[in-house]
């Protein structure tokens, strides 16, 4: 496989390594002085607006009342260095809770409000969090009640009171953003209504160092298990003025629609810490996706910067298609967006380009990143050509270094697919209670292991070619299934593809594939097999297919392949058994 750039010219045989040395210096700075900073600038301007919820706060409000927040966190016993677990969905305590632990300088740590009991457990132990700030309730999930049951009930305290435990003796805090007085629960509002004296805060944040641990914020679980990524201030900070900078957002004050979630980084950093140093007002779409409020919101605000997910996108333009060609203030909405970042996965042509359609006036930019990076390690620039931000995820951010090597650890030539290893100011500091873990994927050398496949050009920029462990090994010859999606996906009936090995004892694994179509039943088996024919590799096309309504998905909007295998092996097992 090999990738030409805009020009048409192939890479050449050089060793797969560049270097991006940034023309400006890295900051020097703490979420703390970055909030300080911001309510300096614009005092009054609104940081953040939920509508849902009916709340919003300016630069100024915001950093009042997380440093209020952060003394009440202090004054019931919590110490910088501790940890303390955030659960919840898209929220304005959410956001003042992060804000308020960086300024107090506890680590925070970021939970999907996804999991379940023994998740929660886990994460809980994993990293011995001293307390957790949680919702009350959300659809299906009562979060105190699943808190409580993991503790030993004969030690749980009255309203107000720390609570003892014996399965997770760390834990002494349950602060729950709720009107109710709760058994072994602190409300949040009388935590934040604590302390009116600050000066802790202060004298905290004085001693607070860039290179100092922010938070734990666990991968998205997408091949397995998360693991808890312990990053800093500097990596973070750094790598949202860089991304905003590269996205233009230096320009002018701007409106973020943010529909991705804070759990992520996309959210946290890409979102609370963008709008910090470039004085973004984030509008809270929804507690979580939903593509309707996400459309409302664009209407209702005249939002120029949307951020989302491919996944969300599809959702998005499918929602807007109900009303774009009749609703003169749909089109207005669309029109008013100015910048797209799609990120946390790579994004289809065919989703690019039906982007670019609805949102004429956009500057579509395509980004690829990681947790342990603290987030974008790639980003194309506004002026680049179509065929970049179609093909590529952009070119290497500044300040960082990449190499593309083999399964031995050797650097392979540009045009070659292998690993991609990254070494930067952004890279995480470890994963949390795993040496072990931390040592495999990051060397004594600096650089990290991503586990991305990609294939790098001379002038760093790359494409991506799936995840090491999706790569399908069918009998001895290596397919990459994001290949295989972005062929299926230019059929006409097919809106989202997803491919994956099986196991099968004669090849060790098969081709798979979940389809999602843009109407059902409009698509057989044999169709799509017959379409593969003649315009991929034999061994490239699909022995099973299934399809699908939806797919499993991690909170991030990210879909879990490996459930997907999981579902789709049971399937055939199920199915051989009955013939």
């Amino acid at each position: 496989m090999t990738l030409k750039a805009c020009d048409g010219s192939d890479t050449n045989k050089k060793a797969a390594y560049y270097h991006n040395p940034g023309s400006q210096p890295l900051a020097l700075m703490t979420t703390g002085q970055l909030l300080d900073q911001a309510s300096q600038r614009w005092p009054d301007r609104d940081a953040i607006i939920s509508p849902y919820e009916g709340k919003a706060l300016s630069f100024l409000q915001t950093k009042i009342q997380a440093e209020q927040l952060g003394a009440g966190l202090l004054k019931l016993g919590l110490k910088p260095g501790d940890r303390l677990a955030l659960l919840g969905v898209n929220s304005v305590h959410w956001y003042l809770t992060i804000l308020a632990a960086a300024k107090a300088g506890i680590i925070t740590v970021i939970f999907n409000p996804a999991y379940r009991a023994h998740e929660l457990y886990s994460g809980l132990k994993c990293v011995r969090a001293k307390g957790i700030v949680t919702d009350h309730k959300f659809k299906t999930q009562d979060y105190p009640s699943m808190l409580m049951s993991l503790l030993d009930s004969t030690h749980s305290a009255p309203h107000g009171q720390p609570i003892k435990c014996t399965e997770l003796p760390d834990l002494s805090l349950v602060i729950v953003a709720t009107e109710e007085k709760l058994p072994g629960c602190y409300r949040f509002k009388d935590v934040q209504n604590l302390m009116s004296d600050t000066k802790v805060i202060k004298d905290i944040q004085s001693k607070i160092q860039p290179d100092d641990p922010v938070c734990i914020q666990f991968s998205s679980g997408t091949t397995g298990s998360p693991k808890a990524t312990l990053l800093s201030h500097f990596g973070t900070i750094n790598n949202v003025i860089l991304t905003g900078q590269r996205m233009g957002f230096d320009n002018e004050l701007s409106t973020l629609c943010l529909q991705v979630p804070f759990f992520h980084l996309f959210g946290s950093s890409l979102g609370i810490l963008c709008g910090l140093h470039f004085g973004i007002t984030l509008i809270l779409s929804s507690p979580t996706f939903n593509p309707q409020h996400t459309a409302d919101t664009l209407q209702n605000y005249k939002c120029d910067i949307l951020y989302g997910t491919p996944t969300m996108f599809i959702d998005l333009c499918r929602e807007l298609n109900k009303s774009f060609l009749t609703s003169a203030k749909v089109r207005e909405a669309c029109s008013n967006v100015k910048k797209i970042l799609v990120g946390a996965s790579f994004c289809p042509s065919e989703v690019c380009k039906e982007l670019m359609d609805k949102f004429a006036n956009c500057s579509l930019m395509n980004g690829h990143g990681l947790t342990e990076t603290s987030c974008i390690c790639f980003l194309t620039f506004q002026g680049d050509c179509l065929e970049t931000k179609l093909k590529t995820v952009g070119r290497l951010m500044e300040h960082s270094e990449v190499k593309i090597v083999n399964r031995e650890g050797k650097m392979v030539n540009f045009g070659t697919p292998g690993e991609a290893c990254f070494r930067s100011y952004g890279n995480l500091l470890e994963y949390w209670g795993d040496e072990e873990k931390t040592k495999e994927v990051k060397s004594s050398s600096g650089w990290f292991k991503s586990g991305d496949i990609m294939i790098l050009r001379e002038d760093g920029y790359a494409q991506i070619v799936g995840r090491i462990k999706d790569m399908i090994n069918r009998g001895g010859e290596n397919i990459f299934p994001t290949e295989i999606e972005e062929f299926l996906l230019e059929h006409p009936q097919i809106i989202n593809a997803q491919v994956y090995g099986v196991s099968d004892e004669r090849m060790g694994e098969e081709v798979a594939a979940s389809i999602q179509l843009c109407k059902p039943n409009t698509l057989s088996e044999s169709t799509l097999k017959s379409y593969c024919k003649e315009k991929i590799s034999h061994f490239k096309i699909p022995k099973y297919v299934r399809f699908v309504n939806q797919y499993p998905m991690t909170s991030s909007g990210k879909v879990q392949k490996y459930k997907l295998r999981e579902e789709h092996e049971k399937e055939l097992k199920q199915h051989f058994l009955k013939n």
